[in-house]
């Protein structure tokens, strides 16, 4: 294959990635609307996702989602409701710290950060065992939170790939988010989701012998 042929390729292939992004994007939000199917929607954009940073990319990426948003209904219901109520703490805590004062501000502040931290090490895991692996809901949580513990360097990674746009959307002045406010809008969870999803495959790969083969994980 010549430059010019491959160069064609690579582009071909660049733009089509970036469809399925744009694609993904408008469907986990649109599955995510009622709130309470924040945690299927999640479950089945990371297993598209761990699929993709596997080379296991799916002939078709709306039937892969689908499959995996049926899937365990209940159970990525459950996580998705729990990360939020964790968030809602975390932030609640936050809000307060900062109205107070002296020590009770240290202290409340202290507070929101640990059970931020937990939060985020459980979401950083939760949906994406879930998508690949069968266990009961607290046998995935406490999965979850040994990988955050275990692989300390990926979980901060994952976070930074989470945090840096929604950073952006604070600190960026808002002349900009105004002119690129559409990149949130195509690629602002899919985007985000795409990188973090390197790190996760790595992490699962550490604890599977063989990738992309689905097996249980029972709860010790």
């Amino acid at each position: 294959m010549d430059r010019k042929s491959r160069l064609k390729s690579s582009l071909g292939n660049f733009l089509r990635s970036l469809f399925d992004l744009m694609v993904l994007n408008i469907v986990w939000f649109l599955c995510s609307i009622p709130v309470f199917t924040i945690g299927p929607a999640t479950s089945a954009l990371c297993r598209v996702m761990i699929k993709q940073a596997r080379d296991e990319s799916p002939t078709s990426i709306l039937k892969e989602f689908f499959f995996a948003f049926r899937s365990d209904f209940c159970k990525a219901v459950v996580l998705g409701l729990l990360s939020l109520i964790g968030a809602a703490v975390a932030v609640s805590d936050y809000l307060y710290a900062v109205s107070l004062g002296g020590l009770m501000k240290v202290l409340f502040l202290i507070v929101a950060v640990i059970v931020g931290s937990i939060v985020a090490s459980f979401a950083s895991y939760a949906f994406s065992l879930h998508a690949f692996y069968g266990n009961t809901v607290s046998g995935h949580i406490k999965n979850a939170l040994a990988l955050a513990a275990s692989c300390p360097v990926e979980t901060v990674q994952i976070w930074i790939c989470f945090a840096v746009p929604a950073a952006a959307l604070i600190f960026l002045p808002e002349i900009v988010i105004v002119y690129l406010g559409f990149l949130y809008i195509l690629f602002g969870i899919s985007a985000p989701a795409w990188f973090a999803a390197k790190h996760q495959a790595k992490v699962l790969a550490k604890f599977d012998g063989t990738q992309g083969q689905q097996k249980e994980w029972s709860e010790r």
